[in-house]
């Protein structure tokens, strides 16, 4: 097993040691940076472009019932498949949904998604998914390790800043049981939270300066201690789930790290 883990010393996650912007504060707080540009243009495009037409899609959204949520999973499934980038659909869902309703279609989604990837790794489509991965050593060196080890690997894969959608190819044909890769779904829950949170802050603010605009009062039950609230949850939201992939990433490191020889010991 140590050998199997050894092989993903040879991963380039972020070359051959984390770079020492990813090992300070100021790597997380560039991410926060990105994260407030990304809501800002989140917010342009829809007061720009969605909001004229947001009651209309209310409405539409209220017609399609439980429809809706359907819809959204069936995308979901069928673009994050072909590698279309499931947090752009999970910051989507925040707007749409809410974020409490949001975040279980994006979980829903999600862990359905990986179901059907794992399938058709395994069943229909392994040799094909094997020989594109065979070409990709760097990628092999973590199904070497995947498919010899258990939960706690698959997990911290799942938190880290990996493609989830390779990351569901990859281990569809490994060696994992599926049972395993299951429940190591349940790793890709901080980064979908802080996503969906990041499309219902965009929504949010869109509404609130559309809403100041027009001088209508303060929705019931709207204050500023609210906004405060809801903006500091946005920020540590995203703080926890960076920081969570930082000890993922460091823990994946440590298990890659190959044993000492007796040698070395002496």
């Amino acid at each position: 097993m140590s050998d199997q883990l050894s092989s993903l010393q040879r991963l380039e996650f972020d070359g051959q040691q984390e770079s020492a912007i990813h090992r300070s504060w100021l790597g997380i707080a560039i991410k926060l940076a990105l994260a407030l540009v990304i809501l800002g243009a989140i917010f342009l495009v829809w007061q720009t472009w969605i909001e004229p037409q947001e009651a209309q899609l209310d409405d539409a959204l209220k017609r399609l019932g439980p429809w809706g949520p359907v819809l959204f999973i069936c995308i979901f499934l069928v673009t994050t498949s072909i590698f279309f980038p499931e947090s752009v659909l999970a910051i989507a869902a925040g707007t749409i949904f809410g974020l409490w309703w949001g975040l279980l279609w994006v979980v829903v989604a999600g862990t359905l998604t990986a179901v059907v990837i794992f399938w058709l790794g395994q069943r229909v489509l392994e040799e094909p998914v094997t020989r594109i991965l065979d070409r990709h050593p760097k990628i092999k060196a973590v199904d070497a390790a995947a498919s010899d080890c258990g939960l706690r690997l698959i997990f911290l894969l799942r938190l880290a800043p990996l493609n989830y959608t390779l990351l569901c190819w990859l281990l569809s044909v490994s060696k994992v049981r599926f049972r395993t890769y299951l429940i190591s779904c349940l790793g890709m829950f901080p980064g979908n939270f802080s996503t969906v949170y990041l499309g219902f802050a965009a929504r949010h603010t869109a509404d609130l300066a559309t809403q100041i605009k027009a001088g209508d009062p303060p929705i019931e039950g709207d204050s500023l201690v609210h906004e405060i609230t809801l903006y500091s949850g946005l920020v540590i939201s995203m703080i926890v789930s960076l920081m969570v992939a930082r000890i993922a990433m460091r823990a994946i490191h440590a298990a890659s790290a190959p044993a000492p020889s007796a040698a070395d010991e002496q």
